[in-house]
């Protein structure tokens, strides 16, 4: 029988030696067995309570529908899955696929083993997060912090409490001066752009941020709405759950009812008078904007550049796009906006220009003859060697097969004929159904490809599943587009980076015409529109 091993452990905290174990102890396994090893899949440092994310464990499901094993090997269930409903699924396409699954703790794995062993993996992880939960409640009641660092306090290295922190004196003076400066009336980005010009050390080690000092709300985050300046600790402002068709956690806020506080004074660093000060100006100013009417993505979404200091260009005022590090930090005097119909329009004005050039035409006609018939001798080649190949295995197998019928003992050439068989299949898996085609262009090509270029515009406008795909053929294009400044009101020049550029590029007399197809392979350059 031809197995596959799949080995995983969950994170960084636990020994990547613990691979190396299971696939051992699978190996020996399967040779006490008699079995073929044909494949090895693993997943290192990754948890098992969702599939997502698990490259290992989705070659292993393609390979399995691909009929390369008759059996996937494992330590056990709960390497493959910890949650019910996916490992549920496991087994169902496996079964689907004829593939079994066996493991070194209970043998092959049925219907009901299924059940049983994963609803136990589910309630183990709810239990160790109830555990968790717990552990850091406690933590909380007795005055210590259950999370990260807050800036202005440092660490209280402890072998037995963890969570103490006391006051960075440097640091809480730059929360109090923000504070105070906030409740004056300074504007936020005229706060962080003294403190980025005076290097001041920042929470995260990089520049200060608007978004740094305000935060949201909602989540309570950002400095002038952290409680600890007062004294307070607060735990369980919001709480994470998996999106269950993404596999990615997500945060969502609890109710203040919801949260659990305790005192810290000694942790104080501002008033109880100033800290409500600072709430009040917040909420005079309407906190957090909503967003259940924000625009949806451009063109060319994070893909714009200041050609000052190389930030994102951010939206500004409607469709009008400037400089984040401007906005933001104050650390760019580019004050310059550019409306983001200005860029695509004249990014694909250009476009279609050059994309209905003869030559530009001509290029991509003659690179997919040549990509076809390059693919076709790929192929044909390739058919040859493997079927060379199986003439050779399918001589040792008639070979096994005489010496079986000529008295040789089976027991002892089982093996050897079940690794030949093995390497069949693996051959045959190999062996492309029939070579490809190349396939000439219809006389009407070049005038479809034409009429498509000219209605990129409406394509894009449309915002159907053909303004999409549109949308998604001109980003693969493009790396960025730098906006640079001009004197007075003069338009802003754009340098286009990327694919694109290629695409754009003039030919020169020595320069073959298929450099200029997008997609031919070519390194990303730079184009000025």
């Amino acid at each position: 029988m031809r197995v596959a091993i799949y080995s995983r452990y969950s994170s960084d905290l636990q020994d990547p030696r613990s691979i190396a174990d299971q696939i051992a102890a699978a190996r020996d396994h399967a040779q006490r067995q008699g079995w073929t090893v044909c494949a090895e899949f693993q997943d290192a440092a990754i948890s098992g309570s969702t599939t997502h994310n698990r490259p290992g464990l989705a070659e292993l499901m393609r390979a399995a529908g691909a009929g390369r094993f008759d059996a996937v090997l494992t330590e056990s269930l709960d390497r493959l899955s910890r949650d019910l409903e996916d490992i549920a699924g496991i087994h169902k396409r496996l079964e689907y696929a004829g593939v079994k699954i066996i493991t070194l703790a209970d043998g092959t794995v049925g219907k009901m083993h299924v059940g049983l062993k994963g609803m136990i993996a589910s309630m183990f992880l709810d239990d160790l997060a109830l555990k968790t939960r717990r552990g850091q409640v406690g933590r909380v009641k007795a005055g210590r912090i259950p999370g990260g660092k807050s800036y202005g306090y440092d660490l209280v290295p402890s072998l037995d409490e963890r969570g103490q922190r006391t006051i960075n004196e440097a640091e809480a003076a730059i929360v109090q001066r923000i504070f105070e400066e906030y409740v004056r009336g300074r504007k936020p980005i005229d706060i962080v752009s003294d403190l980025n010009r005076e290097r001041a050390p920042s929470p995260r080690g990089g520049p200060w941020n608007v978004s740094t000092i305000i935060g949201s709300r909602k989540r309570a985050n950002g400095l002038i709405n952290n409680q600890l300046y007062i004294g307070k600790i607060v735990y369980n402002r919001q709480r994470f759950v998996k999106d269950p068709a993404t596999g990615k956690r997500q945060a969502r806020p609890n109710s203040p009812d919801q949260w659990i506080v305790n005192d810290a004074l000694d942790l104080r660093i501002v008033s109880d008078a100033l800290f409500a000060e600072a709430a009040a100006r917040r909420d005079e100013k309407g906190g957090a904007k909503p967003t259940h009417h924000r625009r949806p993505k451009h063109l060319l979404s994070g893909l714009v550049r200041c050609g000052s200091c190389g930030a994102s260009m951010i939206v500004i005022h409607r469709d009008y796009l400037g400089c984040s590090a401007s906005r933001n930090r104050g650390t760019c005097d580019n004050r310059r906006t550019i409306s983001t119909h200005e860029i695509e329009s004249r990014i694909l004005d250009v476009l279609r220009k050059y994309l209905l050039a003869p030559e530009v035409v001509a290029a991509a006609v003659d690179a997919y003859r040549e990509h076809r018939t390059k693919l076709a001798k790929e192929t044909e080649r390739t058919k040859r060697d493997v079927q060379r190949d199986l003439a050779a295995v399918e001589r040792k197998i008639a070979g096994v097969i005489a010496m079986v019928e000529a008295g040789g003992d089976p027991r002892t050439l089982a093996a050897r004929l079940n690794e030949f068989v093995a390497e069949k299949d693996a051959l045959e898996q190999r062996l492309p159904s029939k070579a490809a085609d190349v396939i000439a262009l219809h006389p009407n090509a070049a005038k479809f490809y034409a009429d498509t270029v000219a209605q990129i515009h409406e394509a894009l406008a449309k915002g159907d599943a053909a303004g999409l795909k549109a949308v998604a053929l001109v980003r693969e294009l493009v790396n960025e587009v730098v906006a640079i400044p001009t004197p007075g009101r003069d338009p802003m020049k754009l340098e286009l980076v990327g694919n694109l550029a290629a695409l754009l590029m003039e030919p020169s007399a020595n320069q073959s015409p298929i450099s200029m197809v997008a997609g031919a392979g070519f390194e990303p350059t730079t184009f000025r529109l």
